[in-house]
């Protein structure tokens, strides 16, 4: 709506009323002014948002992005959308709105994303582990009746998937769990509720019990006001193929056909015990070494002071807020603390762990951002220090230059280059050691897939303890 600003003869705002004064009605010839120069007088920004055509100020716009209007996740403006882009493998092709990312599904909680939403997602992830075991009808006898045939259908009926649920340390993650749940147990699965736990733990669950899948509740690597799904199929493998995200989608926004009449059960299952002591074997022979860790969880923190209270080493923790990070900066705000903290407190190391327990980076002795291709011949040379050859699989958005300086510490490590989505799965084809991705996630081969900053820092640790040298000069022999 057109502004009442000033008379005709003006060419701009009239700051010379009292601060209490009001245009009459009846005042003379006026000039209609639009909210654009209203926004520009005031020293304001003028924004715009994808397919409206007026202008809105830089409180509405910040306002507009705290809530998760539904247009800034394809705005220009958007410094988060533009950050979530350069994660997104450039191969593929995601539509406009769509919550899928690189890191599963994504959306700001309540307005993209909410309970009712969730029933739907976790219909829709059940939906295509029945089309991967589908049932097979029985062959009845003419002679049976129609109700001895349903009696027995109840009796034999088969069960559905297993599939094993968590959720991280946000508050929204709980309302968000028994939505899925709700969803689960409506398509007649098996649920197995691990309650709050990490995503490193969620995985190992899946694992350790053989379930059909998984779907862990988290909104790591986004802010606070965001939350969203990580599935794992059968052997605990991520599903993160562009392809299946998006299949799920479209199952989530339509109904889908239940594939048995009867409900799903639910059953709580505590996986920190078996977790927790599959980690104690990752701790050995080390020298005394000082470990600065920051992180935004809890659990973390609690779970790393049990394992270095029988260490020689020691380890003091930074707490971060939640929010999304860039660990390839070394001017982001939290690798910095970490790194003051590191040197300050004559550490030998220090290690940024993001929200998920996965991505991780490492500072120096001299607060140095460790890059991954450093990190990655750090952790090579210690594989090949076990082992005479090596398989390693690369991300194929890491320089190609990557791989061949790993062939060139010792021709016969073996590297692979394999899509951000199809790297998991990878290890498992070629019995891989050692894995690692653009966005700091190192993986590690065995019975399953495995991403875990504990486990990338114990193996940082014994790469450490092969010499007396500081972590600063050790990359420098690695060079």
């Amino acid at each position: 709506m057109p502004i009442v600003g000033a008379e005709s003869q003006q060419t701009g705002l009239d700051h010379s009323r009292g601060a209490n004064s009001t245009i009459r009605p009846d005042a003379p010839s006026t000039l209609l002014y639009s909210l654009t120069d209203l926004i520009r007088s005031n020293n304001g920004q003028a924004y715009t948002c994808p397919g409206e055509s007026y202008q809105i100020s830089r409180s509405v716009h910040l306002a507009r992005l705290a809530s998760g209007f539904a247009e800034c996740r394809t705005c220009p403006q958007n410094d988060a959308a533009r950050r979530s882009s350069l994660t997104t493998s450039t191969n593929e092709s995601i539509p406009a709105g769509s919550l899928v990312t690189s890191n599963g599904i994504r959306g700001t909680y309540l307005n993209e994303i909410d309970r009712s939403r969730a029933t739907n997602w976790g219909a829709a992830f059940a939906s295509l582990l029945w089309d991967e075991q589908p049932r097979v009808g029985r062959a009845t006898d003419a002679s049976e009746s129609p109700r001895a045939t349903s009696l027995v259908d109840a009796t034999i009926a088969r069960p559905g998937p297993m599939v094993v649920i968590g959720f991280d340390e946000r508050p929204s993650s709980p309302d968000i769990v028994m939505g899925i749940a709700l969803g689960l147990r409506r398509m007649g699965c098996q649920v197995v509720d691990l309650g709050q736990t990490t995503g490193p733990c969620f995985r190992f669950a899946s694992h350790h019990l053989d379930a059909a899948g998984g779907v862990f509740v988290t909104g790591a690597g986004c802010d606070p006001a965001w939350t969203g799904f990580q599935f794992t199929g059968s052997g605990s493998i991520p599903w993160m193929q562009p392809e299946i995200l998006r299949t799920m989608e479209s199952r989530a926004k339509t109904t889908v056909v239940r594939p048995t009449r009867h409900a799903g059960t639910q059953r709580a299952f505590n996986a920190a015990v078996p977790y927790e002591a599959g980690l104690w074997k990752l701790f050995h022979a080390l020298r005394p070494l000082r470990v600065a860790c920051g992180s935004a969880t809890r659990q973390l923190p609690k779970l790393l002071d049990q394992l270095f209270a029988r260490l020689p080493c020691q380890i003091t923790h930074e707490i971060l807020p939640v929010r999304r990070r860039d660990l390839d900066d070394p001017s982001d705000a939290d690798v910095q603390r970490v790194a003051i903290a590191t040197v300050q407190g004559e550490h030998h190391l220090g290690i940024v762990v993001d929200d998920d327990g996965e991505r991780c980076a490492f500072v120096t002795d001299q607060g140095q951002l460790v890059s991954v291709a450093e990190l990655l011949r750090l952790l090579t040379l210690f594989e090949l220090h076990d082992h005479r050859s090596a398989r390693v699989v690369l991300d194929d958005r890491l320089d190609p230059q990557v791989g061949i300086s790993l062939q060139s510490i010792n021709p016969a490590c073996q590297v692979e280059t394999m899509s951000v989505a199809e790297l998991p799965s990878s290890l498992i084809h070629y019995n891989a050691d050692l894995g690692l991705t653009a966005d700091h996630r190192v993986w590690f081969g065995g019975a399953y897939p495995a991403c875990n900053a504990i486990q990338t820092l114990a193996r940082v640790l014994q790469a450490l303890s092969l010499s007396d040298a500081p972590m600063s000069e050790l990359l420098q022999r690695a060079a």
